[in-house]
This record gives C-alpha cells, sequence and structure tokens, in this order.
C-alpha cells in the first residue's frame, strides 16, 4: 500500500498505479481488437493508422506482436508461450493492480522488478519501432509512458 513519504504522480502512490494500470488495460484491449480485426479483414483502417508511417495496426500484427518477435524464432509460431504482446500487457496490468494491493516490502519489491522488466521490453519494442519497422505507433508509446510512469511510481514506493 502506500507509504506515507512515498512521491507520486497525481493521487496517491496507490490510486495512480491503479489508474495508469487501467489506462494500460484498456490501450492493451484496444491493441488485441485492432490486431484480431487486421487479421481477420486486411482492408481494415484503425483509428491510430494515421499515416503511412504511422501505423499502429502494422506495427501490432507485425512478427514482433507476439513473443517480442523472439519466442517465435526460438521456440516456433505455434509454441504456447508465443502469445501477443497485448495479453502480456493485459496480464501485467492487471497483476500490478492485484499485487499492489498487498502491503509490505516484498510485493513492493516485485511491482518494482516487474516495472523495470516492462521499462525494458518497452525499450527493445521501441528500438525495433525506430530502426527495423521504422513506423510510429501511438498504441506502443502510450503503454511506453505507462510503464515508465509506473517504474518511477513502483520505485518511489520502494525507496520510502
Amino acid at each position: 500500500m502506500d507509504h506515507p513519504q512515498a512521491d507520486y504522480l497525481f493521487l496517491s502512490n496507490t490510486a495512480d498505479r491503479i489508474w495508469l494500470c487501467v489506462i494500460g488495460i484498456l490501450v492493451s484491449i484496444y491493441a488485441l481488437y485492432v490486431e484480431v480485426r487486421k487479421e481477420h479483414d486486411p482492408t481494415y483502417r484503425a483509428a491510430c493508422d494515421l499515416g503511412e508511417h504511422v501505423s499502429c495496426s502494422r506495427v501490432l500484427t507485425s512478427k514482433y506482436g507476439r513473443g517480442f518477435g523472439f519466442v517465435g524464432f526460438l521456440l516456433g509460431k505455434e509454441h504456447f508461450m508465443n502469445v501477443r504482446n497485448c495479453n502480456l500487457g493485459i496480464l501485467f496490468y492487471s497483476l500490478q493492480i492485484i499485487i499492489g494491493m498487498f502491503p509490505g516490502p516484498l510485493p513492493v519489491f516485485v511491482l518494482l522488478l516487474a516495472s523495470v522488466i516492462s521499462v525494458i521490453g518497452s525499450v527493445y519494442l521501441a528500438i525495433i519501432l525506430c530502426v527495423v519497422l521504422k513506423d510510429i505507433c501511438i498504441v506502443c508509446i502510450t503503454t511506453y509512458i505507462i510503464n515508465g510512469s509506473l517504474m518511477y511510481i513502483n520505485y518511489q514506493a520502494h525507496t520510502t
């Protein structure tokens, strides 16, 4: 739960984590919708497809949209661990909310560790986005900002 001196973004450490995670879940659900819709209808144009190099549907349906682009390479496209990144996002944000409800130093450490891993994944995917795909994905960038914000508030909770 909250530590009395913990810095936060807007309301409180716990409230900020919850609203960031709810937004993250909603963004991840939208990403899932775009992916599924685009796979069933290749002519589908998502609201986040603003131009030739600003296309979330192109990015989300790329090989990097599942298993971060390397699980399928290592284990095969059909392997059960080669899941959509947005499904991992839904799981991650849900667990951040649930674990954040438990008091004590261990849950706070787990939240911080998970958010550090999510930021490492975000940096990796941002590099893929810019260097390999040469695209701008509004959905992706939104999740990167959410992940960075979560790491900040989880770090603040951990250090107080």
